[in-house]
């Protein structure tokens, strides 16, 4: 079960990294002197398995086993915009 956690571990890790990088404010979009910058939810979810073995079903031959499986989503959603126009910014919401 070691291994199971070992994955997760990994997992969670790289999938932490890549969310961080411009997810909750991503770059810049520059036209002039007009900037917008783009505000998002981030969303991350992980999942896993295990197994092992070593067993006999129905009084049939020792079976060896094993198992394993890991996985993971990440997703960032724009929900507002910063916009810097004129050396002023305001807020821009994107639905409710």
């Amino acid at each position: 079960m070691k291994y199971v956690k070992d994955l997760l571990q990994s997992v969670s890790t790289r999938l932490t990294a890549l969310v961080q990088k411009n997810a909750t404010v991503a770059r810049p979009i520059s036209v002039g002197d007009r900037h917008v910058l783009t505000l998002c939810e981030l969303r991350l979810g992980l999942g896993g398995g295990g197994g092992e073995g070593e067993g006999t079903e129905h009084g049939g031959a020792s079976g060896k086993g094993t198992g394993l499986g890991a996985g993971g989503g990440a997703r960032a959603t724009p929900v507002a915009v910063i916009i810097i126009e004129n050396g002023k910014a305001r807020v821009q919401s994107l639905g409710n």
